[in-house]
């Protein structure tokens, strides 16, 4: 059975009512991983979106630096809903893991169907990625900041 309680606190349905929220819960089927269980794996293709219930897993670059770690009510796999490219991220279980697993094309097909819905949903989705694309343009900007000629310091 799924958690309702900790689904409700993604971010993505922030603004639904609890109807709502439970018609979009009813998309997802729950996935129990055990330690060390790869949930997603950079590279492969996009495909579902998954809604952390309990637990917490790292989130690692695909050459296997750790990028953050997640727990109940991130959600992972969203990117999936704007595009069809491959996954961008390794996740990885730390322990026991239950997360609730949505196919990207059914909860497309729902919030266009549902579209006042859909739009809150899809209107919480860009303003998190944004705010992900000013933190890494950020730390662009730092590096950028951090990189020297080595000519500089010859003299």
């Amino acid at each position: 059975m799924l958690d309702l309680e900790t689904f409700k606190k993604n971010y993505l349905v922030v603004g639904l009512n609890d109807a709502q929220v439970a018609e979009i819960a009813e998309l997802a089927k729950l996935r129990r991983l055990m330690a060390q269980e790869t949930l997603i794996r950079a590279g492969d293709p996009g495909g579902d979106f998954f809604v952390i219930l309990n637990g917490r897993l790292n989130v690692l670059t695909p050459d296997g630096d750790k990028l953050s770690e997640v727990g109940p009510g991130s959600v992972l796999g969203e990117i999936s809903l704007v595009d069809a490219g491959p996954r961008t991220a390794t996740v990885i279980a730390i322990g026991l893991v239950d997360v609730a697993v949505i196919p990207t094309p059914d909860l497309r097909r729902f919030l266009s169907q549902n579209r006042d819905l859909g739009f809150t949903v899809l209107a919480n989705l860009s303003r998190v990625l944004a705010g992900r694309l000013r933190l890494a343009n950020e730390k662009i900007d730092e590096l950028y900041d951090k990189t020297t000629d080595s000519w500089d310091r010859a003299l």
